[in-house]
């Protein structure tokens, strides 16, 4: 510690000197020194420039030092005082020797030599002396005591604050001619301030209480002033800024001036807002009581326990009970002779006591007219002007109790039905809502046993967790007359909540209107609908992302690119025949083709990257972050497609199969091929169907002429959905003929669309739209009712007979697989009356590797009614044996092909000849399309193929010229027969 001043004055010390002699250095004050030690008090003087302190034997004996005799060493004066005053005495005196000191009182703590502390007040000041030098004098003395009592006082205060704390008051002094007020944190706090002592304004403390309490606060202090009150006791409201209002309530007392005039009020103030609210709960509650007990429906009434003695009965009670009140009230139960069974009473009596309380038990009491009541009750204990009473609420069950003896005597028709149905059924009275009947699926499902619910309601048990749902139940019954597979949220009774499905049926039960309610536990079924929309977003098999989180990647991939100024591509990747490997292998194979193609896939791209399935064999690949020219971009885009396709054409062993799957894909730069996942999309897969359609196992990137393709075949598709409405479409007939005798054995009914500007148009292209889009579900209806109508009609003008023709109407694999196939050509044939013998239906091998056994039974359900089939394009797909020996088929179509080069070329004649010789072998016809030369004719012939279509007889002509060639045939043949 420095002890040195600033100005390098010597240390303050007291010289080695005789008492009396360190006192006669007080040249001019022997009366005043003899005075202040009679005072106690002690002087000094300390000599700045030497640092040599003077003091009296009153100062000495205030440091601890004995008076006897000199002290025998120099002692300095920083040595007396306490350690942990030093520092700061040292920091004072130096400002006082440089004037900086305002202070003139010094007090610390000094350490006597017995070791005891004490506290000195030291004052003084700097003095000039006449010979110049620097002074400073002053006296001392001990305030250890004075010291201590501030101390205990502090502490006292301390303690009054604590207290007062936690008693949660807060305190205040109001200065009443000046206005002032000093208030306690808790005090500023309650008032709406921050939480820390007030002292002000007094009306600034009470800005927030409303203005008539201020007025009332007012007038409490002037009837305290004037003294038509002895006390001050106020209750005010408090509203924070935040609109909280507390109610406050405020005590205090007057303090008086000698000649009477106020002078201060000092008080308390505490928070009463719970009391109050308390208070008005109480008064609700009493008044709710008071209207509940009028307004209820259920008989209700107050007894005193000491007498039995009527107090109060509600109107329900004289409803039902026949009583007035002034005929009962006052009077005792048992002189009314209310009670039917006095032992039950007594009995009811004992569990009302044991029990403090009774729930739906079962009495019987007298009306007022004899007339026996059976009642279900409910008694409480209440006091009413300090006396102890019951109060009881009946329930008459006396009819429901008749209802349920009506009920068990047909209960057991039904009642093992109802008892082992795994849902939950109960029986309610519709108006009361009682429980009548409830069943073990209820118990498992609610927890509750059939005895604590019968006769109570759902409400009162607490059945459903959300009221508002149960409300809207009661809406949907009053509403419909019944509820039918409701969701509602039940609640067991250990509060675990269920997602039940409820229907509601409204009954009647001894003409008593009920409703018999079932529900079903669909928890499970929520859990896993919960689950499904938890895998929403991925797909089932391969756990990659599907379309819906693709195109959210895909929205912020696209803003992410363009902030950044990079490039991203999307890779539409679409396995060749992978169908094939289903039909052939198995789903099950399929599904681990596919989980190989994901695997490579993860594996060949980056981390940020993603891969994703639409579905089926189409997969997504979205590559971001990009960094170059587009040309750049692209050469290496075409890379990483080129690198996919070679890795997932990569042979397979899968389940013993060595399989090679190759994919086409098409690409499409991100963002110059589409600034949003819609367009990037569209234009990926008019690139994919460009690379399918280019042969397969190709990489095709997106231009802009391959979206004019796209818009053309989507204009193509347009005017298709409207051909129908328009009229566009007519069918032609080209005619079936038996070589053998040139005669129209048949026709098979050719789709033709003339378009209103275009003129005709190709059946090449636009039956495949009409595949591709769906669209031949509605036209081919069409057709094959139209084909109908125009056969009845040759029919019944004799042009041709229904034992010699058969109308061919080609059939597509969409139509086919329509689940009521068979219903409507049934329909048609019954609307066009045509004799279902004349109807044959073409099928192509494709419809039946679909579902054989689904094909088989379709085909043999219209056998049963006539229609034949003609598997048309024999040859041309699987040609399985297998499958064709179990089909229901009559005849086999040699696809023209084969027919256009058979007379040159050997293999399409050796096919021929196979199909020819397959279907002699089962029993089938042959018919030959495409025949437009003669030879190709006499080569069909010489191998046992008579029929055919084609050219060389007559191409496919309009219903009219169809008609004429059928006349004009009939003719040739009469007059051959002539």
């Amino acid at each position: 510690m420095r002890r040195d001043s600033e100005s390098n004055a010597p240390s303050p010390h007291i010289p080695a000197l005789d008492p009396v002699e360190f006192e006669q250095s007080w040249q001019d004050a022997p009366s005043l020194l003899a005075a202040l030690n009679g005072a106690h008090l002690g002087a000094w003087s300390w000599d700045i420039d030497s640092g040599k302190v003077s003091w009296s034997r009153g100062a000495r004996a205030l440091f601890g030092i004995a008076l006897s005799h000199p002290m025998p060493e120099r002692l300095d004066y920083f040595d007396l005082i306490f350690e942990a005053d030093r520092e700061r005495v040292v920091r004072l005196l130096h400002e006082a020797l440089t004037g900086q000191f305002e202070e003139r009182v010094l007090r610390h703590r000094v350490i006597w030599p017995d070791g005891s502390l004490h506290w000195l007040e030291i004052t003084g000041s700097l003095q000039p002396w006449p010979d110049g030098r620097r002074r400073m004098v002053g006296v001392v003395r001990d305030v250890t005591q004075q010291h201590a009592q501030a101390k205990a006082l502090e502490e006292s205060q301390e303690r009054l604050s604590l207290a007062l704390e936690s008693a949660h008051l807060g305190t205040w002094d109001w200065h009443i001619p000046s206005g002032t007020l000093y208030c306690s944190a808790r005090t500023s706090k309650l008032h709406g301030l921050a939480a820390e002592p007030f002292h002000g304004n007094f009306d600034d403390l009470f800005l927030c209480v409303p203005e008539e309490d201020q007025q009332g606060m007012r007038q409490a202090f002037r009837d305290l002033v004037e003294g038509r009150t002895q006390e001050y006791q106020v209750t005010y409201r408090s509203r924070f800024s935040d609109g909280e209002l507390h109610y406050l309530e405020s005590t205090a007392k007057l303090y008086r001036t000698e000649d009477g005039s106020p002078q201060r009020m000092t008080g308390i103030v505490i928070d009463i807002s719970e009391r109050v609210r308390r208070e008005q709960r109480l008064a609700a509650s009493e008044e709710k009581f008071v209207t509940l007990f009028q307004a209820s429906p259920d008989p209700i009434c107050v007894s005193r326990i000491r007498d039995g003695v009527f107090i109060e009965v509600n109107p329900s009670f004289s409803e039902v009970f026949g009583w007035q009140p002034e005929q009962i009230v006052g009077r005792n139960a048992q002189d009314v002779g209310f009670w039917a069974d006095q032992a039950q009473r007594s009995r009811l009596f004992a569990e009302l006591m044991r029990d403090q309380g009774l729930d739906n038990a079962e009495a019987c009491f007298n009306r007022q007219d004899g007339q026996p009541l059976t009642c279900v009750i409910a008694s409480r204990f209440i006091r009413v002007e300090r006396q102890l009473c019951i109060t009881t609420t009946f329930r008459d069950v006396t009819t429901r109790l008749q209802a349920e003896a009506a009920l068990k005597a047909s209960q057991e028709k039904f009642a093992k039905a109802f008892h082992s149905s795994p849902d939950a059924i109960t029986i309610t009275e519709r108006d009361t809502g009682r429980y009548i009947e409830v069943n073990d699926g209820f118990c498992r499902l609610t927890g509750y046993r059939a005895d604590e619910v019968i006769g109570r309601t759902s409400h009162e048990m607490n059945i459903w967790a959300d009221p508002a749902e149960r409300q809207q139940m009661l809406d949907m019954l009053r509403r419909d007359g019944r509820v039918h597979h409701l969701e509602m949220l039940g609640q067991h009774r250990d509060g675990n909540r269920k997602t039940v499905e409820v229907s509601v049926e409204q009954i009647e039960l001894n003409n008593v209107p009920c409703l018999l309610l079932t529900a079903r536990d669909i928890s499970a079924l929520k859990d896993a609908q919960a689950q499904i929309q938890h895998l929403a977003y991925h797909d089932s098999l391969t756990n990659l992302p599907n379309r819906a989180l693709l195109m959210d990647r895909l929205h912020q991939q696209i803003a992410l690119l363009k902030r950044h100024g990079l490039r991203g591509a999307l890779l539409f990747l679409d396995l060749d025949h992978f169908k094939h490997i289903n039909d052939s292998l198995g789903h099950p194979v399929g599904d681990a083709v596919l989980k190989m193609v994901t695997a490579r896939l993860e594996a060949s791209v980056r981390l940020e990257d993603t891969v994703a399935r639409l579905g089926g064999d189409e997969f997504v690949v979205l590559l971001t972050s990009l960094d170059g020219t587009r040309a750049e971009v692209t050469r290496q885009v075409r890379q990483i497609a080129e690198k996919l396709r070679n890795l997932l054409a990569e042979p397979m062993q899968l389940d013993g199969h060595r399989l090679q799957v190759t994919p086409s894909i098409g690409i499409a730069l991100i963002p110059d091929h589409g600034e949003t996942p819609a367009d990037l999309l569209k234009r990926v897969d008019i690139a994919l169907y460009r690379a399918k359609d280019s042969g397969r196992n190709a990489i095709q990137m997106f231009r802009r002429t391959m979206q004019d393709a796209a818009s053309e075949r989507l204009r193509l598709e347009n005017d298709l959905r409207l051909a129908l409405s328009r009229g566009e479409f007519e069918l032609n007939f080209q005619p079936q003929v038996d070589a053998r005798d040139s005669r129209v054995v048949g026709a098979e009914a050719l789709l033709r669309w003339q378009h209103p500007t275009l003129g005709p148009q190709s059946p090449g292209e636009f039956i495949q739209v009409l595949e591709e889009s769906g669209l031949i579900l509605e036209v081919g209806g069409w057709a094959l009712a139209e084909s109908c109508r125009a056969c009845k009609s040759l029919l019944g003008d004799g042009l041709v007979s229904a034992e010699q023709f058969s109308l061919c109407v080609n059939i597509s694999p969409r139509q086919f697989r329509q689940s009521d196939f068979v219903e409507r050509v049934t329909r048609t044939l019954s609307d066009s009356r045509l004799p279902a013998s004349m109807l044959k239906l073409e099928i192509t091998e494709g419809i039946v590797i679909q579902n054989l056994d689904d094909t088989i039974g379709k085909m043999r359900r219209l056998k049963k009614l006539g229609v034949s089939f003609a598997m048309d394009d024999f040859g041309t797909g699987y040609s399985s044996l297998t499958y064709l020996k179990r089909l229901p088929v009559d005849a086999l179509k040699i696809d023209q092909s084969f027919v256009r080069e058979a007379t040159h070329d050997s293999n399409d004649a050796e096919i021929i000849r196979a199909i020819v010789a397959i279907a002699r072998s089962l029993g089938l016809e042959t018919i030959a399309e495409g025949v437009e030369r003669s030879d190709q004719l006499v080569f069909l012939e010489q191998q046992g193929c008579h029929l055919y279509q084609g050219y060389l007889f007559s191409k496919p002509l309009p219903s009219a010229e169809f008609r004429t060639l059928l006349a004009n045939s009939r003719q040739r043949t009469e007059l051959a027969q002539q």
